[in-house]
This record gives structure tokens, C-alpha cells and sequence, in this order.
């Protein structure tokens, strides 16, 4: 059993190794993926907080006369006073000092290093393709840890012993390695694979008893705009919104040109899982509320599902939790090395020294 138990484990590591790595690697590189962001970009980021920010209508302005024609998106609201605001356009992401209105630059559509990095954690940047090979090689890395935890067992080694040469130093950092990130990482596969497999685990939550359907609260019709008739700013939208939803803090307006209303998204600090789960839409001209859907109104699928990504990317526990994420994440490529070293120098192609 044990011989077959080893094969197992080696035919895993020798087959879905290289996606086990890159989802370590990138795994714990988007645990801080916003903190990355700010610091390889600080001009873009930060800002000096001297007085009260403008109105929406005032950065639309800014923007309007660097990037003349080009028609507002949305705006994203930072969520802290020394952090840029950014106005989305169809060319690109504006980054503007609020303060000021000074235009700290623009990113455009391409590819940035962080967004490569969660391309290649989510579907391998290549699709539906490179999603169904992820969502079974997590499925892979359950088998992995259980066959590793046997193989582990009998020995029980915890300590690293001999030079860093042999393969004695790599046989125990294998082990140690493995028995220590064996809790962190069999809760990352656990979810990974629930958040791969989603569409499945969302049907099979819904068919439970007492599951329940997203409730939105349709508290409108949109009106036709009458002849001549002037539209709410993008600050009126979003004073309607918070007072549709007290307690709560805009982060991004979606502008009426894309989809024909305001759409204010809002974030609660009473729901940490679904704390971004909140969106009113407006009626630019009636400044009526149409729809107003809060994390309350969430189904038991998508508050389960919430809760199970958040223990995935670490969000659970704020930073503590996403740095065990980070942590344990940076250990599945240092255990394909040492495991790869083992196996090189087992079938002698590797000699040591």
C-alpha cells in the first residue's frame, strides 16, 4: 500500500507540478495584490491630503479637458484620503488627485505584472481552457496533501538535518515543509476547487431546503427624460444612494451613458464577507431610485460562496489571514523543488555531490 501510495504521489507531482507552482507563486502574490499595486506605482497611488476633496463634477472636469471627447465611465472612490481617485475611460484608467485635480497619469488597457499574475492564478491567461486545468489540478493537490500526510506518518521527521548538498537536507525539507503547511494548504485546495467547481456548488446549494434566490428591491420604474430636461450630477446620484443605503461608503459610479442610470456600488463595514455587495441604481433625470440591492438581500449560495473566497484569498481575517494565504502559497514551489531534487537524485540524473 505504501509503495502504491508513493507512485500516487510522485505521478501527481511529476503531472500537475508545474500548475501547483505557478498557483503558489501567483497565489501569494495577489494576497497583496492592491499593496504590490500602490507600491510599484507610488506617483499614481498617493497623495497629500491638504483640504476637502472636490465634487465628482469638478474631476470630471479635470479629466474632461486632458482627455477632450472621451466620455466618463465611471468613477472608483479611494478608500482612503491619501489614496488617488481614478476615472475609468474607454482608453484607459485616469488617476487624479482629488485635491487638486492634477492628472497623475494613465494606465492603459495593457497588461500590468499584477494583472498577469491573477490572469495566470484564475484561468492560466488562457480562457475557459486554462480554468478547467487549474480547477483540476486543485482537485490534484488534495490528493497530493492526503498521499503526503501517509507518506509523511510513519516517519513523523520535523527536523532538517545534513548540508544542503545531499539529499538527506532535501528528503527532510520535504517533509517539514509539508507537515507544516499541510493545515493552510489543504484549506486552499479545499476552496480553490469549490471556487473552480462554482457553477455545480451554486446548483447544489439552491436545491437545499430553505435556499433562497437574490432578492433585489425593485423600488422604481426608469422615466422617460422630458424635452430639455436636465440630468442629476454624479454627486446628487451618489447623496441619493447613500441615503437609500445609510452607513454605507461609494466607491465607483457608473455613469448613465453606459447602461442608462447611475449605478452607485457601496461598501459596508457591517458585513465584512459582503461588504462590497451593495449598488443602488439612480435615474439620471428623476433621480428616483430604480433598484437597491444590499449584502442582506444575498441568496445562501452567494453568502456561502462569499465566505468560502474570502478564506481563500484571506480576506477572512483582514492581513493576518493574507499573509498565513501568502505564506503558505510561496511554500507549493519550495516543495516541487525539493521533491523534484529527491526524485533528479533517486533515479540518479541528479548526483550529488
Amino acid at each position: 500500500m505504501r509503495k502504491l501510495i508513493f507512485k500516487i504521489h510522485l505521478l501527481i507531482a511529476l503531472t500537475t507540478g508545474t500548475f501547483l507552482v505557478l498557483l503558489g507563486t501567483t497565489g501569494s502574490i495577489i494576497a497583496f495584490e492592491p499593496e504590490l499595486d500602490r507600491l510599484l506605482h507610488p506617483h499614481l497611488s498617493y497623495v497629500s491630503p491638504v483640504s476637502e476633496a472636490p465634487s465628482l463634477g469638478q474631476i470630471s472636469d479635470a479629466v474632461s479637458r486632458h482627455f477632450v471627447g472621451e466620455p466618463i465611465v465611471a468613477f472608483l472612490l479611494p478608500s482612503s484620503p491619501d489614496f488617488s481617485a481614478q476615472v475609468v475611460l474607454p482608453s484607459g484608467i485616469v488617476y487624479v488627485n482629488q485635491y487638486t485635480g492634477e492628472i497623475l497619469g494613465v494606465r492603459t488597457r495593457g497588461q500590468t505584472f499584477l494583472g498577469l499574475a491573477r490572469a495566470l492564478h484564475v484561468r492560466l491567461a488562457t480562457g475557459d481552457v486554462g480554468k478547467d486545468i487549474l480547477k483540476w489540478s486543485a482537485v490534484a493537490m488534495l490528493f497530493s496533501l492526503a498521499s503526503g500526510f501517509y507518506l509523511w506518518w510513519p516517519l513523523k521527521r520535523v527536523r532538517i538535518r545534513g548540508a544542503w548538498r545531499h539529499r538527506r537536507f532535501w528528503f527532510d525539507l520535504h517533509h517539514a515543509l509539508g507537515i507544516f503547511s499541510l493545515f493552510p494548504l489543504l484549506v486552499l485546495a479545499v476552496t480553490g476547487t469549490i471556487i473552480g467547481f462554482e457553477d455545480q456548488a451554486t446548483r447544489l446549494i439552491n436545491k437545499q431546503p430553505g435556499s433562497t434566490k437574490l432578492n433585489i428591491t425593485q423600488t422604481s420604474t426608469q422615466t422617460e427624460p422630458t424635452p430639455g430636461a436636465t440630468p442629476i450630477t454624479p454627486d446628487e446620484a451618489v447623496a441619493i444612494a447613500r441615503a437609500e443605503m445609510p452607513g454605507t461608503i461609494p466607491y465607483r459610479v457608473q455613469m448613465p451613458r453606459f447602461g442608462g442610470l447611475y449605478r452607485v456600488s457601496l461598501r459596508s463595514s457591517q458585513d465584512r464577507i459582503m461588504s462590497d455587495s451593495n449598488s443602488v441604481a439612480v435615474d439620471p433625470y428623476s433621480g428616483k431610485v430604480i433598484s437597491s440591492v444590499g449584502s442582506r438581500d444575498s441568496s445562501i449560495a452567494q453568502r456561502i460562496l462569499a465566505v468560502n473566497e474570502a478564506i481563500h484569498t484571506g480576506n477572512v481575517f483582514g492581513i493576518p489571514s493574507r499573509i498565513l494565504v501568502s505564506l503558505a502559497s510561496i511554500t507549493l514551489p519550495l516543495q516541487a523543488f525539493s521533491g523534484l531534487l529527491m526524485w533528479l537524485r533517486r533515479n540518479k540524473i541528479l548526483l550529488e555531490d
